[in-house]
């Protein structure tokens, strides 16, 4: 004879497997380049890092469709519908290219960016708090931020009359980087602010040749992932044309840029991969603000300082997270 109690059981044990089975169930998320692997490989380990906080490792629950454009914008919007055919439940596009591809592939799927600087501005996202559509991620730049590092490198050198940009041409036209930012803070502290943009790898030893036929003083390089591709270019140029260069993240300074000011290099994709988590346990895209960073790391090479013959303040040296020597 059965118990009362055996009917009840018997609902919340199929209940629980039903549960187990959709937890064990694997859940598939595109990833969505502009650059090549190489280029990813850096962010992915943090990413990942991201989403075993939130419950899913790969191998287990989750796997991975990946799609890499080269550093080839024309192939960009092909990737993305593949991943729609690939049936990704999440799509993670880190930067602007890969953002809009995959918003010209679909307005259903949710889309995680983390290397985007006014997802407003480029129409991703209605605003920060309320993103409203099928976007959303994280954002590494501001006006405030992009406003301390022309400070720092006005304190660096108070004698400067002229700060050189280099920045991607076609990241400029692609998204909002940053600067009309960095003009507007030059102009504030009485410094002139000189772009110059280059295309390729290739163009960066003349671009730094006419930043030293100009006698810039520094070249800031905008918050872009872009500049993570031609990151070792950039050092050995600033090297060459000993031309002090002020970065957005630590990993340059390690490779021989002057200085850095900015959140840690691995926090916005392990961000991202949170985020992605969180959608794939069924948070809508359109409820999860923007997230920007609440904590900064000022890096100092003291090593490619003494190369340059750059004398770093005090004062400046007493605020650093970190120095290399």
């Amino acid at each position: 004879m059965k118990g009362p109690g055996h009917s009840g059981w018997c609902l919340s044990l199929a209940a629980l497997l039903i549960s187990g089975a959709a937890l064990a169930q694997t859940s598939v998320v595109g990833i969505l380049e502009y650059g090549t692997r190489a280029d990813f490989s850096p962010i992915l380990g943090s990413f990942k890092e991201g989403l075993r906080e939130g419950g899913f490792v790969e191998g287990q629950n989750v796997r991975f469709e990946y799609r890499f454009a080269d550093d080839d914008f024309r192939k960009v919007n092909r990737l993305a519908e593949d991943l729609v055919r690939a049936k990704a439940q999440v799509i993670y596009a880190p930067s602007v290219w890969a953002v809009h591809g995959a918003k010209a592939a679909t307005a259903s799927i949710p889309i995680v960016f983390s290397g985007v600087n006014d997802p407003v501005g480029v129409g991703f996202v209605k605003s920060l708090a309320r993103p409203g559509g099928n976007i959303t991620g994280i954002s590494i730049a501001s006006a405030e931020l992009t406003a301390k590092r022309v400070q720092l490198m006005r304190e660096l050198f108070p004698s400067a009359s002229l700060l050189g940009v280099v920045y991607d041409e076609d990241a400029a036209k692609a998204c909002q980087i940053e600067l009309k930012d960095i003009a507007s803070a030059g102009g504030q502290l009485g410094v002139e602010v000189r772009g110059y943009p280059y295309l390729a790898k290739s163009d960066l030893q003349g671009v730094f040749e006419r930043g030293q036929r100009a006698k810039v003083s520094a070249v800031l390089i905008p918050t872009a992932m872009e500049a993570r591709r031609v990151r070792g270019e950039l050092v050995t140029q600033s090297s060459g044309t000993r031309i002090p260069t002020i970065h957005s993240g630590r990993a340059a300074v390690e490779a021989g840029g002057l200085m850095s000011y900015g959140p840690d290099d691995s926090w916005a994709s392990r961000r991202a991969g949170n985020y992605v988590a969180r959608i794939l346990k069924g948070t809508k895209p359109a409820d999860l603000p923007v997230e920007r960073p609440t904590t900064y790391e000022l890096v100092i090479n003291k090593k490619t300082a003494r190369a340059m013959g750059v004398t770093i303040p005090p004062s400046i040296l007493l605020r650093a997270d970190r120095v290399i020597d």
